[in-house]
């Protein structure tokens, strides 16, 4: 870790639900600061899926430089430690530079691998991985999240049922010891956690027209891009909410309405389960997006608490 540290050099992380305005308001907060934006997602560093993975807009991206988006093979692995071990090269080469940079996502195990150190360990043994999958093809998908729930409930509530992949790691790891973490790549007083939120039924608004214009602007063409590209049934990226949603509606399973209401239930869940995660892993200052002029008010504040524009 970091020996040195000096405040001037503190970074502002924007977390929250999805589709609360996490990213409009870190574009606000980098133009005044004259920063970078660093995400902290667990879908949007993959190449060719801008719609699915909520991805900054290309003018965004042209505007300010956006770190960890687009940048990723599907092929290539990808996980919180790794997420951890490139961002710290990235704090610490701008930092290098005197550039400032704002940490903005809702994958709070990738912040808590940046910030606390990532969980060590081997991978489960193959004897171990060959069970639980033998197991969830048993269960099934809620059947294997209640499995989860009676084994780590703390991981179940991050854990959506359909996200297959991250359950069955996350039910190998609490069939063996707990991995302890690592020392912190950088020193955590760099972080300063804001947490932006607002009425859950004004949320539940945005998520709808979110989900809307996703459907609209590319969703089904990506759902197609993932299968025709042999993308793995078990891949992460299948867990980002709308591509199981797609292929279903593609496939003649479900109506366009039921993968609409489907994907907004999921959405919704996950928001919830974010809100949980971030009331109870940082010390986070919460404020309210949903006021009028949120977004200026936040920014406003963060800039007045120490972060010189």
């Amino acid at each position: 870790m970091d020996s040195s540290f000096s405040p001037d050099a503190r970074i502002p992380v924007l977390v929250g639900p999805t589709g609360v305005g996490k990213s409009d308001a870190a574009m606000d907060l980098a133009r005044r600061l004259q920063a970078e934006i660093l995400s902290a997602d667990a879908y949007q560093v993959y190449r060719g899926i801008p719609v699915g993975t909520a991805q900054p807009p290309p003018e965004h991206q042209k505007e300010i430089p956006h770190h960890l988006v687009a940048c990723q093979d599907f092929t290539a692995p990808w996980s919180a430690a790794l997420f951890a071990q490139r961002a710290a090269e990235i704090i610490r080469e701008r930092l290098a530079q005197n550039r400032k940079l704002i940490l903005v996502g809702g994958s709070g195990f990738y912040l808590k691998a940046l910030v606390e150190g990532a969980p060590e360990g081997e991978a489960a043994s193959p004897d171990l991985r060959a069970w639980v999958a033998a197991e969830m093809d048993r269960r099934g998908p809620e059947g294997s999240h209640q499995w989860l729930l009676e084994r780590a409930p703390g991981a179940a509530a991050r854990l959506h049922p359909n996200d297959r992949y991250r359950v069955s790691r996350a039910l190998e790891k609490s069939y063996g010891e707990e991995a302890p973490r690592a020392k912190p790549l950088l020193d955590p007083r760099l972080f300063r956690f804001y947490g932006l939120e607002m009425a859950r039924t004004d949320l539940d608004l945005r998520l709808k027209a979110r989900i809307d214009k996703m459907w609209a602007s590319g969703l089904l063409e990506e759902a197609k891009f993932l299968e025709q590209s042999g993308v793995r049934p078990d891949h992460p990226v299948w867990g980002a909410i709308g591509y199981q949603e797609a292929a279903a509606f593609l496939g003649g399973q479900w109506t366009q309405a039921q993968a609409l209401e489907r994907m907004f239930r999921r959405t919704r869940q996950y928001a919830k389960r974010q809100w949980t995660w971030f009331k109870h892993q940082h010390e986070v200052q919460w404020m309210d997006l949903g006021v009028p002029e949120g977004r200026e008010r936040v920014v406003e504040f963060i800039l007045g608490d120490g972060f010189k524009s």
